[in-house]
């Protein structure tokens, strides 16, 4: 069976589209919410043309908003070259089917375009596998014998139309696809423990953060590795394991994770449960927060709910904060404050990195206690 998205991400390179958020929250949470879908677009190469925003009492079944807002978001549409309608939360399938109906376009809801970017930055043998794993968990219930729909995710199974192959065909190889890939993961498990095991005369260090905090920057400002940078949201899906030298001839190993975004379903989770596994196991994980946003609250609530997923919510952390390069002397200082309890770093610059390196030293090698958060 062919891989289900072949460089999709290029086919949305300078696409028009329209990005549709429900006022059901705070002001502040809208904010936060627009800025993290246009960084989600951007990654994509999609030009929001037009923020629509919609108070929705009630949720509409068969479109989730009122047909009343979608025809006048489809008038909109029609004059002015839109190809993709992007909308803040998970559609179900008959929604996300109703609504292409009507304004004929390609409807992308949140997960479908976290999607397509886990598609584009997974270069590995094993992060492909998860990555296509989560793809088709979320294509399946969307076949439905709509034209559109069948080729939601690109085609990439060697659709050639409704007509040539029955839906029970596509669910069936679907769901062979999926128990073969699972199959796969619990290879890439089995072949984790024996790395583990051989790597068990160093004490390991896991990172873990909200995706684009510098978690693959942080691990190459402690080890001098050379691992891609960007600043796009998920650029890293592949797992990296890195041996950092702490001085006195102490060595640790640190891993990267794949990176956090709130309320990532938990499907998409299970598919990466394999990479975040290596957490479970090290000896201390390093909760990494990008201190120069103003959502460092979500960005900790959502480290939490994963930690409570993987049921190691007792295990030692250490809070690091980093980008602090972006800050002013005095935001510094006042954040400082309000933080007494992390380490404040900047990985770009290699701000705080001896420091770091230090406490690592004395948690993993010394006497120094960290209690869990």
């Amino acid at each position: 069976m062919k891989k289900l998205i072949e460089n999709l991400p290029g086919n949305f390179v300078g696409k028009r589209a329209v990005l549709v958020i429900t006022k059901d929250k705070s002001k502040y949470e809208i904010e936060e919410e627009r800025e993290e879908l246009l960084s989600l677009a951007r990654t994509l190469g999609i030009k929001i043309v037009e923020i629509f925003y919609i108070n929705l009492p009630l949720i509409n079944p068969a479109t989730y908003i009122g047909k009343g807002k979608l025809f006048e978001i489809k008038n909109f549409v029609q004059k002015n070259n839109i190809s993709i309608f992007i909308f803040e939360k998970d559609l179900s399938p008959v929604q996300q089917r109703n609504i292409e109906e009507i304004l004929n376009i390609k409807v992308i809801d949140r997960t479908e375009l976290i999607l397509y970017i886990f598609g584009e930055h997974a270069k590995s043998k094993e992060g492909k596998i998860q990555v296509e794993l989560a793809q088709l968990t979320y294509l399946l219930p969307r076949l439905t014998g709509h034209g559109i729909a069948l080729s939601r995710l690109g085609g990439g199974l060697g659709t050639r139309g409704p007509g040539e192959m029955k839906l029970e065909v596509y669910r069936r190889r679907i769901k062979d696809r999926i128990h073969n890939l699972k199959e796969k993961i619990k290879e890439i498990e089995r072949h984790r423990e024996l790395l583990r095991k051989s790597r068990e005369l160093f004490p390991s260090v896991s990172l873990l953060g909200y995706t684009n905090v510098g978690k693959s920057c942080l691990l190459n400002a402690l080890s001098a590795s050379n691992l891609y940078v960007a600043n796009k949201l998920f650029a890293t899906l592949d797992p990296a394991t890195r041996a950092v030298y702490l001085g006195d001839d102490k060595i640790c190993l640190v891993s990267d994770t794949v990176g956090l975004m709130k309320d990532i379903p938990h499907h998409l989770i299970e598919a990466f449960k394999s990479t975040l596994e290596e957490v479970k196991y090290s000896n201390l994980i390093l909760c990494v927060y990008d201190i120069s946003k103003s959502n460092l609250e979500k960005q900790k609530n959502t480290i939490i709910d994963v930690l409570k997923i993987l049921e190691i919510e007792e295990k030692p952390i250490v809070n690091v904060y980093n980008k602090i390069d972006l800050l002013s002397k005095e935001e510094l200082e006042i954040l400082k404050q309000r933080n007494q309890e992390g380490i404040f770093i900047s990985a770009k610059t290699k701000q705080g990195i001896e420091e770091l390196k230090k406490t690592l030293k004395e948690i993993l090698y010394g006497s120094k206690v960290i209690l869990t958060k």
